[in-house]
């Protein structure tokens, strides 16, 4: 997992040298503000940008959720969001696979989990087996849009 400002991509930008990262995150660079709703295609067969808008909540009301076969580069384009972290593996078995758009679903989870708090212009990346649960409402519930760039890491190589 990675979180950081968009806006310092010279401190960890090097950690990244794939193409389709560079191209990911060229795409976020120059449109993410003015992206419209929707599925956006980047050229290979899964890999697509999904900008997206929804009103954060309470934490017992989000669910864990995990991408075995992608990384989710996950952008904040405006709002705030809590999305807590942990080990996929501490979540026990899915009680959902959505084959569309690789997401396990899982139970509620009372175990230790990393909180973080994501503003605008905030980046974070997930890779398989870090699971998250967004949507997490940081103080009042708000409307927040951010963008998800799915990346298959089948073709990372």
């Amino acid at each position: 997992m990675l979180l950081a400002p968009l806006r310092r991509q010279a401190a960890w930008q090097p950690l990244f040298r794939s193409p389709l990262f560079e191209r990911s995150l060229a795409w976020i660079s120059e449109r993410a503000s003015e992206a419209r709703e929707g599925i956006h295609e980047l050229g290979e067969l899964g890999w697509f940008v999904n900008v997206h808008g929804y009103t954060t909540q309470a934490r017992e009301l989000c669910t864990w959720e995990n991408h075995p076969a992608t990384i989710d580069l996950q952008y904040l384009i405006e709002g705030v969001e809590g999305i807590d972290l942990t080990d996929r593996a501490t979540l026990g078995q899915p009680t959902l696979y959505k084959v569309d758009s690789d997401t396990e679903k899982f139970a509620p989870h009372e175990g230790p989990v990393t909180s973080l708090v994501l503003v605008l212009g905030d980046l974070v990346i997930f890779v398989p087996g870090e699971a998250h649960r967004p949507k997490i409402a940081v103080g009042a519930p708000c409307l927040l849009r951010k963008l998800v760039v799915k990346l298959p890491v089948a073709l990372l190589g």
